[in-house]
């Protein structure tokens, strides 16, 4: 089954990038969207045949990001935090010799610490893309909407491509990471076998 994404290409203070326009409201983790936002691709097409609608448009998309940007700078100094307390006490029980499951707490730490990383990798990459550290110099951050472009994927048993015959890494990756992303493309894939 074959899908068009819209992806609305802005400039962010003189450089070109592109964001799903679909996606991204989808994702249920807030820091999934960074992975959304992609350095322009002249190749993809510019007049679609049947694309999914625009769930982001060129009046809001400056907004939208910026807010995104403030939640992941918010969300992971939150995950820092809670990780950093759940060893602080881990450690007090076993200073003081008290059993409370070695495994449990291992096992706990390990999501945290998953949950960190992903959450400062997205803080990264938005960084990166917005030129800023942090929400106070948003300001001088300039989103401007320039034009839409189309990606077509194909969805497969093992995975999603491209249409040129490539595995997409990174929306094959948010069907198993994402459950809102996942969600929605299994009720494409319903409402194509229901047809």
């Amino acid at each position: 089954m074959k899908i068009e994404i819209p992806y609305l290409v802005i400039d962010i203070n003189g450089k070109l990038f592109m964001i799903d326009a679909y996606f991204s409201k989808k994702v249920e983790k807030i820091e999934h969207v960074s992975v959304l936002i992609k350095k322009f691709d002249r190749s993809l097409r510019k007049d679609p045949r049947t694309p999914l609608p625009n769930l982001i448009d060129e009046e809001n998309v400056e907004y939208f990001i910026k807010d995104v940007f403030k939640e992941v700078y918010h969300r992971s100094g939150k995950k820092l935090d809670k990780r950093l307390r759940h060893i602080r006490k881990w450690n007090l029980f076993r200073l003081f010799g008290i059993p409370s499951g070695f495994k449990r707490h291992k096992e706990k730490d390990e999501e945290l610490a998953r949950e960190n990383r992903e959450s400062l990798l997205a803080l990264a990459l938005l960084q990166k893309v917005l030129g800023i550290k942090n929400p106070q110099e948003l300001e001088s951050v300039k989103i401007k909407a320039v034009e839409w472009r189309y990606y077509t994927i194909e969805i497969r048993e093992d995975g999603i491509y491209n249409e040129k015959g490539k595995k997409d890494p990174i929306y094959t990756e948010l069907v198993e990471r994402d459950s809102g992303f996942a969600g929605s493309i299994h009720a494409f894939e319903y409402n194509q076998q229901a047809t």
